[in-house]
This record gives C-alpha cells, structure tokens and sequence, in this order.
C-alpha cells in the first residue's frame, strides 16, 4: 500500500468484506476491514455458491481450496407423511439451474476469503464504526477502540442491523 492509494473502509469480516475488498486492492484502493468480533466468525450453515459467484472465486484463485472443502452433498430426501421417501439427484437438479455450484459451510468459505485477502488488506478486530462525518475529502470514522481515521469511502458488507447501516 502506498500513501497514493485511495483508502477504503469496508465494515464486516463476513463473505462479502473480504471479497469487496479483495478486488478493490487488485484496482489499486488499499482496503481496510473493521470487523466487531476479536477474531474471524467461522461459524454457521452451509452456503451455496451458484453460477457467477463460482466464477468470482475462481478469478480470485481460491476455487480449488473451495472445491476440497465443499459438503459434497449430491442428494436430498424429499419426506411426506405416509408415503415413501423420493430421493433426489441434486447434481441433476442444478444443472437444471446453473452451470456451476458448490456447497460450503460458511466459516471454511469465510476462512478461504481471509487467507486469501490477509497479506494485502488491512484488518481490524474487536472494534466497530462509532460515527461517520462526511466532508469533502471523504469520510472521518470514529471507532470505538483507536484515534479516528480519514477515508475516500466506507462499504457496509456487515449484518442488516449493523450500526453502520444505522449511522
């Protein structure tokens, strides 16, 4: 990173904070991530990658750790009361709706995207966004734990109740 390089906020260590940051510094914006937990969230349910959003992790170079990780669920029982259980070739099922997928418990995918990002992007744990002034020059950001900083822009990638979605 250098002092030219316009500075981005992005407010949430998730899916979509490391990704959003991921290609803001392949276009020459020096990322920050603030995330409020004090270490990555790897917990939660599987999510399922579909079409485009496959082609995004393999333009980042991560589709193959994505692929060793995947649930490798390829079929669903379908279950009604009094009739027998009809199975289902989901493999079947989403060619029918995309090209691609891959189902990935969320903390593996979230753990990927750090791994990928950590070397080039500027992460904060343990704090949050107090305030936003915008000026002129961007944005002051308050944080509830350091001095305030400057940025060209803040990206909220964090939860629908998150404060900076408030603020």
């Amino acid at each position: 990173m250098t002092a030219s390089e316009p500075t981005i906020l992005i407010s949430g260590a998730g899916i979509a904070g490391p990704i959003v940051a991921y290609w803001l510094e392949q276009f020459g914006f020096s990322p920050t991530v603030v995330e409020r937990a004090p270490a990555l969230r790897v917990g939660g349910h599987p999510v399922d990658l579909w079409g485009s959003a496959v082609e995004v992790v393999e333009r980042m170079g991560v589709l193959p750790e994505i692929e060793a990780a995947s649930t490798r669920n390829d079929l669903g029982v379908m279950l009604a009361e009094g009739q027998r259980p009809v199975e289902i070739d989901l493999k079947r099922l989403v060619v029918e709706i995309a090209d691609q997928h891959i189902e990935i418990m969320r903390g593996r995918l979230v753990s990927v995207l750090y791994e990928r990002t950590k070397a080039d992007v500027e992460y904060l744990f343990g704090n949050s966004i107090t305030a936003l002034d915008e000026g002129a020059g961007g944005v002051r950001v308050s944080f509830e734990r350091g001095a305030p900083r400057e940025f060209a822009l803040v990206i909220g990638a964090d939860g629908q109740h998150s404060n900076v979605r408030r603020l």
